[in-house]
């Protein structure tokens, strides 16, 4: 009996065990809310749930200061700000913004936009997979109102040129402000 008692208490941990694996696995940081989603790798957060509405009135009515950087690779020969000029996903980005404008919207946030375009530098040593040296870079924005972070989101980029930056920031505030 003792026997048969043991065995079925280690089974029913056995089971504990692989329920909690599997739904810990399933739990991913990458976002796939949005169709533009699934065509890039894209990390999202709020952070911020009862702010992020009066961030996004702000952002309608069009007052938000955008703070803009450029990460350039340090192991390897930068070549994708030879192509992509900060000036001007500026104002892709104030473009995309501009899209959702509204007059009648009314906030008092004080809201910051701050973005940067990092190059993936393929010769860091601290990258070790193949995975980790296939995208070009990627797009990084955090939404600040009064200082606190109120959003954060990742996006990928393919394109060693940078020619795919329009669309991830089409996507990237697109999320911005559909997020809940």
């Amino acid at each position: 009996m003792k026997y048969i008692a043991a065995i079925l208490a280690f089974v029913f941990l056995v089971f504990l065990v692989k329920v909690g694996v599997d739904s810990t696995a399933k739990k991913s940081s990458k976002s796939v809310r949005l169709e533009c989603h699934k065509k890039s790798t894209v990390f999202e957060r709020v952070y911020d749930q009862t702010l992020i509405k009066e961030v996004q009135r702000a952002l309608q009515k069009g007052e938000f200061e955008l703070l803009s950087h450029a990460k350039k690779a340090q192991y390897m020969e930068s070549k994708l700000f030879e192509h992509v000029d900060m000036k001007k996903v500026d104002a892709m980005v104030n473009n995309a913004f501009a899209a959702y404008k509204d007059p009648v919207a009314e906030s008092n946030a004080s809201v910051t936009v701050d973005y940067f375009v990092y190059e993936n530098d393929k010769d860091d040593p601290g990258k070790k997979t193949k995975e980790s040296k296939l995208f070009a870079g990627y797009l990084r924005f955090k939404v600040l109102a009064g200082g606190e972070r109120i959003y954060v989101i990742q996006i990928d980029f393919m394109d060693l040129q940078g020619k795919d930056i329009p669309e991830k920031v089409e996507c990237a505030v697109q999320s911005i402000m559909t997020a809940s």
